[in-house]
C-alpha cells in the first residue's frame, strides 16, 4: 500500500528554518570568493579528531564544501516536497499522514539547517587555519557535532511514534 499523497503547508517556524538554511548556503559559497585571493596554496582539508588540522591540499580544494553543501541543501528542499516517499517508523493511514508528513519534513529542514551551517564553520575554521587566525576546529566539535545531530533525529522519531 503506498502512503497517501497530501500537501503539507509550512508554518512561520518551517519557512525560518529554510530561510536560515538558504543564508547559510549564500554563506558557504560568498566565503571562499571572498578569501580565494588571500588564501596559500595550501590550506587544510582535514582535521583530526582533537580538531587540528591533519591534512593539506591545494587551495582549489576549498569549493568542495560549498558544492557538496548545495547539492546537499537544494536536494533536501526538494526531497521535502515528496514526504509520502519518507521512510517512517509507523504505518501511514488517511489519519495521521498530515502528523507524520509534518513531523518528517520539518525534520528534514531542521537537519538540513544543522548540517548546513556545519559546514558553514568547517569552511570559516579552514579559511582561518590556513590564514593562521585558528589552529583548528577545536576539541568540542565532534561531540557538538554528534549531539547537534542525533539530538533533533531522537526528538522528532520520538514524536513520529507518539503521532
Amino acid at each position: 500500500m503506498s502512503n497517501p499523497i497530501i500537501r503539507v503547508n509550512k508554518e512561520a517556524i518551517d519557512i525560518v528554518l529554510e530561510i536560515l538554511t538558504f543564508v547559510g548556503l549564500g554563506i558557504l559559497i560568498l566565503a571562499p570568493i571572498f578569501y580565494i585571493n588571500e588564501l596559500p596554496e595550501m590550506i587544510p582539508t582535514h582535521f583530526n579528531a582533537q580538531g587540528l588540522p591533519d591534512d593539506y591540499s591545494s587551495k582549489s580544494t576549498i569549493w568542495f564544501l560549498p558544492v557538496v553543501g548545495l547539492v546537499m541543501g537544494i536536494g533536501l528542499y526538494i526531497l521535502n516536497r515528496f514526504p509520502h516517499i519518507f521512510n517512517y517508523p509507523a504505518e501511514i493511514t488517511e489519519d495521521n499522514a498530515f502528523r507524520q508528513y509534518k513531523n518528517a519534513t520539518r525534520l528534514i529542514r531542521v537537519l538540513n539547517l544543522t548540517i548546513t551551517w556545519t559546514f558553514v564553520f568547517i569552511i570559516y575554521k579552514s579559511i582561518a587555519v590556513a590564514l593562521n587566525r585558528s589552529e583548528g576546529l577545536g576539541a568540542w566539535f565532534i561531540p557538538v557535532f554528534i549531539g547537534v545531530m542525533i539530538g533533533p533525529i531522537a526528538y522528532f522519531t520520538l514524536k513520529s511514534f507518539k503521532a
